[in-house]
Parts: C-alpha cells; structure tokens; sequence
C-alpha cells in the first residue's frame, strides 16, 4: 500500500476515538452513528425521550458491536442544560473521554405565525438551538480536558437549508435553524484556540421528511422540485461527512457548514 493510500484511510480512520450522538434514534443521528462505529469509534448514543427511541437506539447499538466496536445507550434531555451537562460528565466518565460530539436532535414546525403558540415557539427553540447549544457548552468543557489540557476535539451539528432559505409557514423552525448556523460561525472562533473544530451538516429534503411537506402546498412543494438531483436525500448519505468531519482530513475546517441537499439551496 503506498504512503498516499494509506493517508487516504487514515483520514476515515476514527480507531480509539470516543463519540456521543445526540438524537441517535432519529435516520440521520443513526446512520452516523453506524459510520462511526464502522470507522472504528467507541459510540455513546443518546436519545432525548425514555419512549421508543430506546428501543431504536439499541438496535444501533447491536449494529455496531456486530461490527466489533463498543456502543452504550443514554437518555439526554437537551431542553435542559443541567441535565445535558450532567449526562455528559456520565458519558465521559463511562468511555474514558470524548472526542467527538454529534448533535443531530431535531423538532420540526410548520405553522403560520399567527397560529404558533408560545409554546410551540419554545419547544422548538430549545430542540433545535438552545439543545445544541448546550451539548457544545457540556462537551467542549470536556474536550478542553483532552491532552493533558491542552484540548482537542471535533463537533458536528445537524442543521436544515430552511435555516438560510425561507418557506411559508416555517418561521419558528426557520428561526432556530438560522441562529444555529450563526452559533457554529462564532463558537468556532471561540473553541479553535482550543484545538476543537466546529461545523454543521445542513440538510435539505430528506427521504423521512413527508410528513414536513403538503405536495399541494405550492411554496413546500419547491423542496421537490427544485432540488438538483431530483430526488430526496438518503440517511446513508449524511454518514460519510460526518465522518470525514471528525478524522484528520478537516484537520484545517472549522467554522463551516456543509450542505447535503442535492444541490437544494441552489436553487431555492
């Protein structure tokens, strides 16, 4: 194997890294978890809900143990801080440290504001934002610790083209989404001094999104129609960046997001 390939692996290569997943029960949350483990990383995976995303997440679980690596399940509660902070020290402690942090909870609305309640306002506020700003606060504290304190670590954030593109009746979602993208500009300068990277996977129309869009709704229905591809969005396909995001290859990417759209935001 030449010097060249081998670096091309080693770039995907994520062996002895530590990750935890927020919203590891939902088709993008798992399917980077899966890539994760496939890639060779311990994997803590947290769901927001003691319901059945449990049971989701296990399933997970055994996917990536059936590939070798180690996985656990935990219950985070991101509409709380203390609660995603002392979960976090959980994890920490549990793994041996954290290297990677994937926040990829999400809470959708499509309401007219004059309808929206506060809340409703709220609640997806906090999944959306102050939930993803609170797993950056928990886990970058953490990572801070790494290498005998001289930090080190990489956060990806789960975003949606609605948050730099507007559509009818996704204001409060639109809301979150846009302050989001703004949190990684600017915490990404804040963290970089700590050697942790910050970036964000903006997704666009993806396949286990019908129940966000009415095909008669003539705004929604641009989504559709105006994605290059002509075609929704995979889970499958959110996985590789994830990963790429996380190993030595955006070693000099921060600050940055990325759009998975199939060209939607060129458009739209």
């Amino acid at each position: 194997m030449s010097t060249d390939d081998r670096q091309r692996i080693e770039h995907f290569d994520l062996s002895g890294r530590k990750a935890l997943v927020i919203g590891a029960d939902n088709p993008a949350g798992s399917a980077i978890a899966r890539a994760y483990g496939e890639a060779g990383a311990d994997v803590a995976l947290a769901v927001l809900r003691p319901d059945e995303s449990v049971l989701a997440a296990r399933k997970v679980q055994r996917e990536i143990e059936a590939m070798g690596g180690h996985s656990s399940v935990y219950v985070m509660d991101v509409t709380l801080g203390k609660n995603v902070q002392v979960t976090t020290r959980q994890i920490v402690k549990e793994m041996g440290g954290l290297d990677v942090l994937v926040s990829a909870a999400d809470l959708f609305l499509g309401k007219p504001i004059r309808k929206t309640t506060d809340v409703e306002l709220l609640q997806v506020m906090t999944v959306n934002f102050f939930g993803q700003y609170y797993a950056v606060r928990s886990a970058s504290a953490e990572m801070m610790k790494n290498h005998d304190g001289q930090g080190g670590g990489n956060i990806v954030l789960l975003t949606h083209v609605l948050g730099e593109r507007g559509v009818q009746h996704s204001s409060a979602y639109s809301a979150a989404h846009g302050a989001l993208q703004n949190f990684v500009r600017a915490v990404a300068q804040e963290l970089a001094p700590h050697h942790i990277s910050v970036n964000a996977i903006e997704l666009g129309w993806m396949e286990w999104m019908h129940d966000r869009l009415d095909p008669d709704d003539e705004d929604a229905g641009r989504a559709v129609r105006f994605t290059i591809m002509k075609r929704a969005g995979t889970a499958e396909e959110v996985g590789p960046i994830a990963v790429w995001l996380a190993g030595t290859g955006a070693g000099y990417v921060t600050g940055q997001t990325f759009a998975v759209d199939g060209g939607l935001t060129q458009h739209l």
